[in-house]
């Protein structure tokens, strides 16, 4: 069997639909990047993950609810599925996909790692989006 590079890339993107979450991890500063995780890893490991990607310590992961509700992404074993699970079928509804069908589903979160990168920028639309959480 002789595979073409692109054929791998399509076969490995559906894989990582099928069996994984992607999230868009969002620094304060506007910085984002994708970090994909597998479903039935734990919220642990996505920390692990994101802290590995960005070369830093998370102090924290959360969202923003469609009405601007701060939302803390636990530090623990629960698996990745459950938790987005247990936020998209409640209602109202809090985690939702940030691109439109027929895009793949990517979540965004927000990381907290520290830094104050929203200090003295009160200008700074992007700060004044995820509600001027930088500074926790």
């Amino acid at each position: 069997m002789n595979n073409s590079y692109d054929e791998k890339i399509t076969e490995y993107l559906t894989t990582v639909r099928n069996l994984m979450f992607t999230f868009e991890i969002t620094k304060c500063c506007g910085y984002s990047t994708l970090v994909t995780v597998y479903k039935d890893e734990s919220l642990a490991d996505l920390y692990k993950k994101v802290a590995f990607h960005f070369g830093s310590e998370v102090v924290e992961l959360f969202f923003l609810s469609p009405i601007s509700t701060h939302i803390r992404v636990p530090l623990s074993n629960i698996p990745v599925f459950k938790f987005v699970n247990d936020n998209i079928t409640r209602s109202p509804r809090l985690l939702m996909p940030i691109y439109p069908l027929p895009s793949p589903v990517v979540y965004r979160l927000y990381i907290n790692d520290g830094t104050h990168c929203c200090h003295g920028h009160n200008s700074d639309d992007h700060c004044k989006n995820i509600g001027n959480n930088c500074d926790l």
